[in-house]
């Protein structure tokens, strides 16, 4: 035993030492965490479960990174640095409530160790600076700036000398308004850390570098801040922290509402694009001509090649490290391909099951196209990530096109928050092509529409290039081939269900009593509405709501929430505490007059999704989908955000996907 015991050490350590190695990543390293082989590795090792999570988090990837913490939470109970990171994965992520609970576990331990404590502090510090950043209310932000100057001050206290919440203390001293007490902070500041420079200690930690710069921009003096910003971004590429350089960032644009820091400065930061793509497709043969069109995208090898040169020499413009894309033949491969050749970061997301994805977008089932077919599995294989709009048959709905364009647009804009930069589209088009919902037009007239920024490849006139003018269009104007199917008529709506955890252990005197309050409280709350469901069930504790768009959905789930906190739910025996718990969801469901009830209704797969959402929901929380976040992201004018929790097993075994906590900024 004690033999197997050394060989699983050693294997743990070369494993460490491979994440060490200059240049080396976690992200490529997870097939070895998640080889079932190495199951018992990671056991005996909660190293293992820190490093990878840390440096997913420096990496840019709090996502994963709460993952693999919370899994390692789950077999090493009492370890408090994965405690401490889990927390930092959900704030890096967004959530700041998650972390909050977390920290609220972890700072009480007496025997909490100084190192860590002090890194708690900053990060209960940092989450104030969240709660100031999301605030809209000038006195609120005040509040807020004051408290986390408080914690960045204790945590000063634990670290002793070390210059990280020192200095974020001083930012957000200048926040509180207190600029006295910020500038003589950030002047002691520099002394320290140039003193320990000129002794050559430590001189290549770029938060030392860091330090110094956003000590320099207090002081307004901009030039000696852009040259110390300058080095502490660039020794933070060498070692890979994209999420490091984000926070740097993010404190001088924070910093920006009180100083006048130059954008020159804010481009220091830059650390690549995170790139969503939308590009025509190749004709499908005969297609074309079948609609009394001219050829598009035809599959001629040179003008394919010309059109993956422009991509190529596109990415590289924007630096793009993050793509999101589909993957139908033609432009969105091509763009894949390059993204994975630039060593990026690639999500792909699918709009309905894969054999028919095959079918309609990739190799059209004809043996010519099959090359296609094996490029696209071999994208699917390599991808960082693969997202399914929908995992259902298409049906000939082309509403699933539409659905899928959405997801992939708000990905993008959830995962450019998470590092700190604005998302840009990047298409490849055909201006006086056909404009159908959910083809390149309709995405890029919808980015446009949010004032985000984009580049679009002429794709007409690389045809024109390559290929001469277009030939006219055929005489004929014969309907195309039919569609995989039959028509299923399925139409975007977000749904919600609710019901009273602990209803069942309901006394059957306060049965009557509690049934009729219950709807008493979800009537007011729905006539209190601006946009009502289009469709309402209740069956005893449950709820069942549709509406047309997400935001109506999500306004709707927190105002039951907020009213079922207003219940004297202990008058019924349930408990202190709001039980009602929510579970949301967007996708394509069909929809049919029931005979039983006397109007329409609604059903289909995406339904019972949301059912199975809300019987994992805690109590008191609105539950969302990755579809529903992302849509939600999507829209414009509202004040609503989704913070990561973890990928969850819905119940009865339904999947194990992402969800997101519903809350207001």
């Amino acid at each position: 035993m004690l033999f197997i015991d050394d060989v699983m050490q050693n294997e743990a350590e070369l494993i460490l030492k491979r994440l060490e190695r200059e240049g080396s990543s976690a992200q490529e390293l997870l097939p070895v965490y998640q080889d079932p082989a190495h199951e018992a590795l990671w056991r005996q090792n909660p190293e293992l479960y820190r490093v990878f999570t840390r440096r997913l988090i420096s990496e840019g990837n709090p996502t994963r990174a709460f993952d693999i913490a919370r899994e390692g939470l789950a077999v090493h109970t009492a370890d408090h640095e994965l405690k401490y990171l889990l927390a930092l994965a959900l704030a890096r992520g967004g959530n700041i409530r998650g972390a909050e609970k977390c920290l609220a576990e972890l700072l009480p331990l007496r025997d909490l160790e100084p190192r860590l404590r002090g890194e708690a502090l900053s990060l209960e510090g940092r989450l104030f600076k969240d709660r100031y950043e999301r605030t809209r209310d000038a006195a609120r932000k005040g509040e807020w700036a004051t408290r986390s100057a408080a914690s960045y001050r204790a945590a000063a206290e634990v670290a002793g000398a070390d210059a990280f919440p020192r200095i974020n203390a001083a930012t957000m001293l200048l926040l509180s308004g207190d600029n006295h007490q910020a500038k003589e902070l950030a002047t002691r500041i520099i002394e320290q850390l140039q003193q320990e420079l000129q002794r050559g200690r430590r001189a290549q930690d770029y938060w030392k570098l860091a330090s110094l710069g956003e000590a320099s921009l207090i002081l307004e003096k901009f030039e000696d801040a852009a040259g110390w910003y300058r080095k502490a971004v660039a020794r933070a590429k060498e070692q890979g922290d994209v999420g490091s350089i984000a926070a740097m960032r993010r404190n001088a644009l924070l910093l920006k509402d009180k100083l006048d820091v130059g954008d020159e400065l804010l481009r220091l930061f830059f650390v690549g694009s995170v790139v969503v793509f939308s590009g025509h497709m190749l004709d499908q043969p005969g297609q074309m001509a079948a609609r009394g069109l001219p050829p598009r995208f035809p599959a001629d090898p040179q003008l394919i090649r010309r059109v993956s040169e422009a991509i190529k020499e596109s990415v590289a413009d924007l630096n793009a490290t993050v793509g999101f894309c589909s993957a139908a033949c033609g432009s969105d491969i091509l763009f894949a391909e390059h993204m994975l050749a630039r060593d990026a970061e690639l999500h792909i997301v699918l709009p309905f099951a894969r054999q028919d994805f095959y079918a309609t977008s990739v190799d059209f089932d004809l043996p010519a196209m099959r090359p296609w077919r094996a490029r696209f599995d071999a994208l699917l294989e390599r991808a960082t990530q693969v997202h399914h709009a929908t995992a259902e048959s298409y049906l000939g709905d082309e509403v699933l096109f539409d659905f899928a364009t959405s997801f992939l647009k708000g990905l993008a804009i959830i995962r450019a928050g998470q590092r700190g930069v604005i998302p840009q589209a990047l298409v490849v088009l055909d201006a006086r092509g056909n404009r159908r919902v959910g083809g390149t037009s309709h995405f890029l007239d919808a980015w446009i529409e949010g004032k985000q920024p984009s580049k679009t490849i002429d794709l007409a006139a690389l045809r024109e290039q390559v290929l001469g003018e277009d030939p006219p269009a055929p005489a004929t104007s014969e309907s195309p081939a039919a569609t995989i199917g039959p028509r299923g008529e399925r139409h975007i709506k977000s749904m919600l269900f609710a019901d009273v955890k602990d209803f069942s252990k309901l006394r059957e005197e306060d049965s009557p009593r509690f049934f009729l309050r219950f709807l008493q409280e979800v009537d007011g709350t729905l006539r209190s509405l601006k946009s009502p469901p289009t469709f309402g069930n209740t069956w005893g504790d449950g709820l069942y709501l549709v509406f047309d768009q997400v935001t109506d959905c999500a306004e709707a789930a927190l105002r039951l929430l907020e009213r079922a906190e207003q219940v004297s739910w202990k008058d019924f025996g349930i408990g202190a505490t709001t039980p009602v718990r929510i579970g949301i969801h967007a996708g394509p469901v069909f929809s049919g007059h029931d005979p039983i009830i006397g109007k329409k209704n609604y059903f289909g797969s995406h339904v019972n999704r949301a059912a199975r959402i809300e019987p994992v929901t805690i109590p008191g929380c609105a539950y969302a989908s990755e579809q529903f976040a992302a849509l939600l992201a999507a829209e414009l004018g509202h004040d609503f955000v989704c913070e990561y929790i973890g990928v969850e097993n819905l119940a009865k075994e339904y999947d194990r996907c992402p969800l997101y906590r519903l809350a207001r900024r």
